[in-house]
């Protein structure tokens, strides 16, 4: 069988990097997302996956970014079943199939490389449709917003290529055309942007991470109707989940209170 051929920009090849991740993931006995669409792609496509093997830190921390994300999500659709979700970034992910509730109308967002990649594994419906854009631009907004219902917003893995000015401009484009919409995102602190050479996947990639904040709350500072309504880190999890970590790891989220702050998730509402 041939082989599909990956043919990204820098940034948009780490959306390999999640995929892989979940498709290990769907293998171990107790799995904390369960994907086996990820097994079915990787298997299909043209790439080198096997230098990520030794990644086992992000391989565990892009699955339990997945969980917290998917946790959110679920969470809004109880309070609005029909609503609509806008996955910015979308890449290869496969949260609509881990998520969906039968009503929700899905809207995944990505560059034209990314979407033409996901456009060979995923197909639209009536309630999931596909936009080529940049989430920085703002053509397709009113296309989302011709849904008229309530939305959210989920950026995974996207943010912290951007620079701190196009980040405050995408929160401010949503407030403005989606006031009271929820925004899920994760971030990094400085300390983990400068590390970043040390990072065990994104290293084998041309990647840089950008954007970095030292306590998630200053972006109150920005716009006070941007409420925080939730900040995990993976410290804040259960015990079951940080024991998927190495011990060194799980001691320094223990007792290092700034390295416990270096990654988090975000559920923010604009309004």
């Amino acid at each position: 069988m041939t082989k599909t051929t990956v043919n990204l920009g820098v940034v948009q090849e780490t959306l390999l990097i999640p995929l892989w991740a979940r498709a290990c993931e769907f293998s171990k006995p107790d799995p904390l997302i369960q994907d086996p669409k990820s097994v079915e792609i990787i298997e299909a496509i043209d790439y080198d996956f096997d230098k990520f093997a030794t990644a086992k830190s992000s391989q565990i921390g892009t699955c339990l970014r997945g969980m917290i994300l998917d946790n959110w999500v679920r969470a809004y659709l109880q309070q609005h079943p029909q609503g609509s979700v806008v996955e910015i970034g979308a890449g290869l992910n496969t949260r609509f199939e881990r998520v969906d509730n039968g009503e929700v109308r899905w809207f995944d967002l990505d560059l034209p490389d990314s979407m033409t990649l996901r456009k060979q594994f995923f197909e639209e419906t009536e309630r999931r449709q596909f936009i080529t854009a940049s989430a920085l631009d703002i053509d397709w907004i009113e296309r989302v917003k011709a849904v008229n219902v309530p939305c959210m917003f989920v950026a995974e893995g996207v943010l912290i290529y951007l620079s701190e000015e196009q980040v405050q401009q995408l929160f401010a484009n949503l407030l403005e055309h989606f006031p009271g919409c929820w925004f899920a995102f994760d971030s990094m602190s400085p300390l983990m942007v400068k590390n970043q050479k040390r990072h065990d996947s994104i290293n084998y990639t041309s990647a840089k991470f950008n954007w970095s904040i030292s306590d998630i709350r200053k972006i109150q500072d920005w716009d006070l109707r941007y409420q925080v309504i939730e900040v995990t880190t993976f410290a804040d999890l259960p015990a079951k989940y940080l024991r998927r970590f190495g011990v060194v790891i799980r001691l320094l989220f223990s007792y290092i209170p700034f390295l416990r702050n270096m990654y988090r998730l975000t559920l923010v509402r604009l309004s």
